[in-house]
C-alpha cells in the first residue's frame, strides 16, 4: 500500500509577473510597518505589533519565493491583509487622514488584488 506526501513546497512552478508585483507591493507594506513599528516603539505594544506586521510580508515572501503552496498562500495572504486594512480604520476613526496610513492602505488594497487574481489563476 502506498502513501502518498504532501509537500507544502514546489519549487517546479515558476513566478508570473503578477506575482512579482505582489512581491513589491508586500514589500512597501513591510518596510512601512516596519518603519511605523519603529517609530511607535516608545508608545509601548503598538510599536512591536507594527513590526510583526512588517516582518510577517517579509515572511510571506520568503515563502512564496521557497515555493510553498500558493493555494495556501494567497488566499491566507487576502486575509491577513484585509485584516490590517479594516484595523486601521477600525482602530483610527475618525482619524483616518495620515497621509503614510492612507498610502499604505492603498498599497494593501492594490496587494489583496493581485492576490486575489493570483488565486484565481488570471495570470495562468
Amino acid at each position: 500500500m502506498a502513501t502518498e506526501t504532501r509537500s507544502w513546497f514546489d519549487r517546479s512552478t515558476a513566478l508570473v509577473s503578477l506575482d512579482y508585483v505582489g512581491i513589491l507591493l508586500a514589500a512597501i507594506t513591510g518596510v512601512i510597518h516596519i518603519y511605523e513599528g519603529v517609530a511607535d516603539l516608545g508608545e509601548g505594544f503598538i510599536g512591536v505589533l507594527f513590526i510583526l506586521a512588517g516582518l510577517g510580508f517579509f515572511g510571506a515572501i520568503v515563502l512564496l519565493w521557497l515555493g510553498f503552496d500558493r493555494e495556501v498562500l494567497y488566499p491566507v495572504g487576502i486575509a491577513y491583509t484585509g485584516i490590517q486594512f479594516a484595523a486601521y480604520f477600525g482602530l483610527r476613526w475618525p482619524n483616518v487622514y495620515d497621509p503614510l496610513g492612507l498610502a499604505d492602505k492603498l498599497v494593501q488594497l492594490l496587494l489583496i488584488v493581485v492576490l486575489f487574481l493570483l488565486w484565481q489563476g488570471v495570470s495562468e
